[in-house]
């Protein structure tokens, strides 16, 4: 038909082109790149040679390496932080699931975060505004589950947020590159479990208030 484009050499009329993951596959280098060594160390030549193609085939998506940072800044975080019956109490198995919730997500998105801090502390206002939204989704979604325990529920809520955190900041500098592995160590998972319930006041699931 007058109009139509006619299909690649060895692509059959009305099939779906071969998707072009040139983008993607920049976006992933230079992630880590940036997350890794920072942004203003890192080259759109060092990129390139990532992905094997050449400096003009990167600039082709990105015109400038910042228009390639801002582009990593709407890459959404995997995975999402489970959701709790706010009447529900606080048990030592509740908090162990938390613990490990945050684990997984903290190491299926090791490189976005490591990224996210590197750029706040260079004083990057997207990556402040970054760390600081997923800061107040985590609290509010560790919230709901501390609900039932009343006045007090923010307050643990923070000694949460700063346990789990700090055990995960000190492993991260003990670890650098190796981080998602360590992290999913069961053992470390445990010492982590372990002392965010001694710091927090708990009931077991089996104990009478709690069923």
């Amino acid at each position: 038909m007058a109009g139509e484009r006619e299909p690649p050499a060895g692509q059959a009329p009305g099939e779906a082109a071969p998707r072009d993951d040139t983008r993607a596959r920049i976006l992933a280098a230079a992630m880590e790149a940036f997350a890794r060594d920072g942004f203003d160390a890192t080259s759109v030549r060092s990129i390139a040679r990532r992905c094997g193609i050449s400096d003009a085939g990167v600039f082709y998506y990105f015109p400038t390496k910042r228009h390639l940072l801002e582009a990593l800044w709407n890459e959404a975080p995997a995975g999402s932080f489970p959701v709790g019956d706010p009447a529900a109490p606080l048990t030592a198995e509740r908090l162990a699931e938390l613990v490990r919730a945050t684990i997984h997500i903290s190491a299926e998105n090791f490189t976005y975060l490591r990224l996210v801090a590197r750029q706040a502390l260079a004083s990057d206002e997207t990556a402040i505004a970054l760390r600081n939204a997923s800061r107040a989704r985590w609290r509010t979604a560790l919230a709901r589950h501390f609900q039932a325990a009343g006045p007090r529920a923010a307050e643990l809520v923070e000694t949460f947020a700063a346990a789990v955190t700090g055990y995960l900041l000190r492993l991260e500098m003990e670890t650098g590159d190796a981080y998602p592995e360590a992290v999913r160590d069961d053992a470390f998972q445990e010492r982590v479990i372990r002392a965010v319930q001694r710091l927090l006041p708990v009931e077991r699931a089996d104990s009478p208030a709690a069923g």
